[in-house]
């Protein structure tokens, strides 16, 4: 699958490594999102180009990276961004491997999550404060700010004000209980993100991608479990178990929400769905909390009722004897 590119090529993609990481530290705030194809661009290259010349055009893009985010004061979101290859280049391991793809998800995941342990440790060390205490210090600052603007503000009626005030406490005391699992659901989407883009691209550009295509993927049916050990653990009426157990349920409904998405994709095409209908369905289920509810159900769903009727292909007919 390895094609190394030739001539000016060489230097696209070392411009492409070095735009990827150091645009998003120059507006963080607005295009920092795109530092979650990170692991993308790393898997991709790896298995595009090869792991000798893949590795040269990451590690050239991100000290030119580097060196012009210490000029400019942006190096630690520069090296926060490095965080992310170690995924892409597990993935890329999973790949010569021949792993499946829930196989290879879980590693890339799991070496996410390691990475930004160690990044935080660093940090903590370095710094005497733990990012995680920052960033439940920043998200209580700001829904505080936000409060304190709508309480001052005169025009809003007395009910109204009140309303807004118990919404956003509510809302600030939600986001920091359920932090570890958006957390963890952010490195389970940059991971899929790199899987899928990244084994659709290899198939358009070499023919060959590394796993079938997305809408056969398929969870283990074990994993089920998880979700029926999480929901028992939500009806023990101890607080620090049920938010326990509710980040688990969060995270279980991310990666059933993924495999929900694959069985949607599988009938949109057997069912031949049009373009623009389709288009208008995915805007639906990725920006409406009602559209991923139902993408995890079905996701959920598939573990008993075999919606594409996967397994039963896939058996071996036994002989009579």
């Amino acid at each position: 699958m390895a094609q190394p590119p030739e001539g000016i090529k060489i230097f696209r993609h070392i411009f492409t490594v070095t735009a990827l990481l150091l645009l998003p530290a120059l507006q963080f705030v607005f295009i920092g999102w795109l530092y979650g194809l990170v692991p993308l661009l790393v898997f991709y290259y790896f298995c595009r180009f090869g792991q000798l010349a893949g590795s040269r055009y990451i590690l050239a893009g991100s000290v030119i990276a580097f060196i012009v985010g210490l000029i400019m004061q942006t190096a630690s979101l520069v090296v926060l961004a490095m965080t992310l290859m170690p995924a892409g280049v597990m993935l890329a391991h999973s790949v010569l491997k021949a792993e499946p793809p829930y196989l290879a998800g879980l590693k890339g995941f799991a070496v996410l999550i390691l990475s930004w342990f160690l990044f935080s440790g660093v940090i903590a060390v370095s710094e005497g404060t733990h990012p995680y205490s920052l960033l439940q210090l920043s998200i209580n600052q700001g829904m505080d700010e936000a409060l304190k603007f709508y309480q001052e503000d005169e025009k809003i009626p007395p009910d109204s004000r009140y309303l807004l005030v118990e919404t956003f406490t509510q809302i600030k005391q939600r986001l920091l209980q359920f932090l570890p699992a958006i957390l963890t659901g952010a490195a389970l989407f940059s991971v899929w993100l790199a899987m899928v883009i990244g084994n659709r691209l290899l198939q358009q550009n070499t023919g060959a991608g590394p796993w079938p295509e997305y809408k056969h993927w398929q969870l283990p049916d074990k994993l089920v479990w998880s979700v029926i050990f999480a929901a028992f653990l939500a009806l023990i009426p101890v607080p620090t178990i049920r938010t326990i157990a509710f980040n688990l349920l969060l995270v279980a409904s991310v990666i059933y929400c993924f495999q929900g998405f694959a069985i949607v994709l599988f009938f949109f095409e057997k069912w031949k769905v049009p373009v623009l209908i389709r288009s208008l369905l995915y805007v639906i289920f990725f920006f409406q909390s009602l559209g991923t509810i139902f993408l995890s159900v079905i996701g959920l769903a598939d573990v008993w009722f075999d919606l594409r009727h996967s397994r039963s292909q896939n058996a071996t007919p036994t002989e009579p004897s």
